[in-house]
Parts: C-alpha cells; structure tokens; sequence
C-alpha cells in the first residue's frame, strides 16, 4: 500500500481527536510518528535520552560552510523501492536533492587488497580464482561455475560478517557447487565476462537461495539491496530529512531525558525518566516507544506479558562502526574512481567514496571503513585515536596519497554497538548462529506487538530491518493502532507530570542500580 493511501485510511478510522501521546525516542520512527499524529488532530510530547535528535540518521559536517564536505555516520542511502521514504523525501521539500548513490561493485576501478595484493575490483574475481583453493580449482566444474563462484565468494566476503562468510564456504564446499553447474550461468556475467549481475541471478534463481544455510539466504536479501544499481541519496545529508520534520512538528522535543522504567496498566502507561539527575514520572494514556530493544532490555518492565519480554530480550542487534575522513582532496579520482567502494582488508572492510561533489576549496570526505558483525566489535574495541591510525595506514595501502602529510585534516567515527542509545547497529534476521533458521515475519510481527496501549515502533519492529523503510513503515502502523483504539475508559490523568519521584508512593520499585537489567 502506498504511504498516501495509508494515511486516508488513518483518517478515516481516526476515532476521536485530542489523544495525547508520550512518544519516547526522537530518531525517525518517533519523529513520523509524532508528524502524523499531530496533522491527525492529537497532542503529543517527545522524550529523547541522548542530547540529539535524529537516531541511526547521523551527518557529521567538516565544516559549517555551504558546500562543506560531510560523512553519514548513519543512513546513507535510499532503495528506489523504499516509497514510503521517497514519501516523506517528497513531502519536506527535499525531492530536488535526489542522487544516485554508486554502491559497491558499480565502479570498475575500486580497489581490492587481500593479503596485500592491490587490484581493480573488475579484475578480482579472475585472480582471486588463482588464489582460491579447493573447489575453485576443480576440475569437475566448468570455468564459468568456478569464475561465477568466485564472484559470489567476493562479494560475500566484501559486505558480510564473518560468520556469513564461513557459511557461504561451507555451502559452495557441500552443494553449492553443483548447483551452480546446473544453471546457464551465460546469461548472468558482463559483456565482457568479468563480472556478474547478481541481483539478476538471486531473483531468478530461487531454488538456489532455497538450498543456501537459512541465514545466508536471508543475507542475500540485503545484498540484493546493497548491489542494487537504483539506489539514492540526499544531497547535503541524509539529515536534512530530521531537520525539515523537527520544524514541522508542533510538540516539544525534550533531550536529556532517559527512560529507566516502564509501567503497563490497564488504563495508561507509567513512564520514569532522568532528568537534571532526578527521577521523574507520569502517566500517560498513550506511549509509543522506539526506543531499540537493545537498550529497552536494560530498563524495568512492568506488566509486559512473557512473550514480549522474550522479544525485547532475544532481538539481535549486528554491531556497526564507521570512520570518516576529510581530505584536502578528492585523491581517488586520480585512480578513476567517482564513487563506489573498495574492500580495504585487515577489518577496514568498506570504503566508500563520495557520488556528489563538494566545495574544491574546501576538500572531500571519504567514508574510510564501514564494518559490521565481528570487524566492528574489533574496530569500537579501539580508541579513536587508534581506531583512526589503523584505518589510515590500512587504506593507504590503496591510496599511498592518504598517507601524504597533510592529506588528512579530519577525522569522525562512531561505533554503534558500544553508543549508548542503540547498543548496535541494526537488527537483523539472520542472527549470529548461521545454523540457526528463524522466521523473520513472526519476529517484527512480535516486536511491534502493542501491550495494551503501550505501542512500539523502529526498524527493530519492521519487515525492513536496517533501513528507514522500515523505522516509518512501523511508525505509520504505529500510528494508525493508536487512532483505531477505543480507550476503556477516560483518564484525567493523561501525561500528568510529577516533578519529584517517591517510590513508595507509587507502583512502581527501581533496583538499587537503575542501569542493572531486570531479569527477566
């Protein structure tokens, strides 16, 4: 359903105006969230924990000049079949902004280094082959099964995490391989047979993914959207998508303020939080919490039925790390390279480089490592001071120019999976044990199962897990449950705020340690 229809259908089950609604995390799921109540006739009010609004959607600006180099430490780009941001793209204003977004395996002369050999990604697979050893080099399989199979192995190894990689191996040294020899691979390699069109092959080739390990399959998934040739982006930031809707939106967005403690009753929701170091509370009718259930699994639960506390507790989160750079100059486009990515090794994975142009004078930015899974954990492990040498000297390995002095004026970063307000990158499907089968559907299904009116939204809460598809595809259902919803009764105590928090005096009994996770 397109997002506009959804929304006529929101205002005709609209039941009554003038709910209020505590809205509790101000990334984009809340943001929507709030956006949408408000234009539907309803009150609300924002608690965000960290001192930013804006979530996983994080620009960080080299400067504040106009045309001043920038990196997303956050979303970056946007599938073309992603409507319902495309939507909201549309609706702030930001339409005329739209690029392409060149994504990995797009630009023929990115780079490659594996165990310190540097080559063209174009050339990789073919001398990758030579390298590879076992499968690769049987005989029993035609030259295009094995030269299509090194492709697949390149690509996996380049955008997974380590256990992927090592499920893939497993797959292609038990089955895969004759599988590969049964379908005419012709159609799916490059004019000039160098490269394949994956996306082409996944789609066509469902009974291939049918016989991959359960989590690779769902991983080819989100490799189908990361090689797409459709993606997109923001020019000037994936933030200006926060900052057009903070100004549209009417209500208060307080910073600052952390949630310590959930109370579900039949006829609200008692709401704790930190603010200036003292508790405070309130009850509201309404609560709609994006808040990731990485960090939400820390808090105190009360009147959340088991099934939930199982989701909140069992949601995976894969941990990301990113380190941008500001360069004097664009140095790779002396190699021909306008956009893409290389696979810098030695845990650097990933570095992409910038598909729109800044101001000359003031240099460019180069999105050094993007890292998930394990080569994160290892990444945040270091201190960014270190974290930024390691990644200088490993892709200066590509790029000798990176190690020039004074080449490098800038430096950001972010480890996801150690930042406080999200405890990990994303969720994802495939999970950490690749043995493992799960159903996804039933999984978000359950994560954005209300608790009577207790709602939840995010991307944790989505069939698009990672992307912002899917944090405002939650938010619209989110809201859409709420304005449907018949209160039993009428309270007058709705966002009823209390400056000064008596245990005793309430139903609610914090541990001694309020950052200690309740046991459930």
């Amino acid at each position: 359903m397109d997002t506009r229809t959804f929304l006529n259908q929101c205002k005709l089950i609209n039941q009554t105006s003038g709910k209020r609604i505590t809205i509790l995390g101000a990334g984009i799921a809340g943001l929507i969230a709030a956006y949408e109540l408000e234009r539907l006739g309803h009150e609300v009010e924002i608690l965000e924990g960290s001192s930013r609004v804006g979530g996983r959607v994080w620009t960080h600006r080299f400067g504040q000049e106009p045309g001043a180099p920038y990196a997303e430490l956050g979303a970056m780009r946007i599938p073309s079949e992603h409507q319902h941001v495309l939507h909201y793209v549309h609706e702030l204003g930001l339409a005329d902004k739209l690029r392409k977004f060149v994504t990995v395996f797009e630009e023929d002369n990115a780079l490659m280094n594996i165990e310190g050999n540097v080559f063209r990604m174009k050339d990789a697979p073919r001398l990758l082959q030579s390298r590879y050893q076992g499968i690769f080099q049987d005989s029993r399989y035609s030259e295009k099964t094995r030269l299509f199979a090194a492709w697949l192995k390149t690509i996996v190894d380049t955008i997974s995490p380590e256990t992927l990689r090592d499920s893939l191996d497993r797959d292609l040294q038990s089955h895969l391989m004759d599988e590969l020899e049964r379908i005419d691979l012709e159609m799916y390699f490059s004019e000039n047979g160098q490269t394949i069109d994956l996306p082409a092959f996944l789609k066509s080739n469902l009974g291939f993914r049918a016989r991959c390990s359960t989590a690779l399959d769902m991983f080819f998934s989100d490799i189908l959207t990361e090689t797409s040739h459709d993606l997109l982006q923001i020019e000037g930031g994936m933030d200006q998508i926060i900052d057009r809707l903070v100004a549209a939106i009417h209500a208060p967005i307080q910073c600052d303020r952390e949630v310590v403690s959930l109370h579900v009753q039949n006829n609200g929701v008692i709401v704790t939080w930190l603010e200036d170091g003292k508790l405070k509370t309130r009850q509201s009718d309404y609560v709609l919490c994006t808040i990731p259930f990485s960090v939400l699994r820390k808090l105190e639960l009360i009147g959340f039925d088991n099934a939930k506390l199982d989701s909140i507790r069992n949601t995976v989160y894969c941990p990301a790390t990113k380190v941008a750079f500001h360069c004097t100059e664009p140095f790779w486009e002396e190699d021909g390279i306008n956009g893409g990515a290389s696979f810098s090794g030695e845990g650097v994975r990933q570095t992409y480089y910038p598909s729109v142009k800044f101001n000359s004078d003031q240099g460019s930015s180069l999105l050094a490592s993007y890292t998930i899974g394990d080569d994160a954990d290892r990444m945040a492990a270091l201190s960014e001071r270190d974290r930024y040498y390691h990644v200088q000297r490993v892709v200066s390995k590509l790029h000798p120019q990176l190690a020039a002095p004074g080449m490098l004026v800038g430096a950001a970063s972010i480890a996801w999976g150690n930042y406080k307000w999200s405890a990990g990158g994303c969720t994802v499907h495939w999970g950490d044990d690749c043995s493992q089968s799960s159903d996804p559907h039933s999984n978000y299904l359950e994560a954005a199962r209300p608790q009577k009116t207790l709602f939840f939204a995010g991307e944790h809460c989505s069939r698009f897990p990672a992307w912002l598809q899917g944090s405002i595809e939650s938010a619209l259902e989110s809201v859409r449950d709420i304005v449907a919803h018949k209160p039993l009764i009428t309270s007058s105590r709705s966002s009823t705020p209390v400056d000064t928090f008596n245990p005793a005096s309430t139903f609610l009994h914090l541990h001694t340690s309020l950052n200690a996770p309740m046991p459930i």
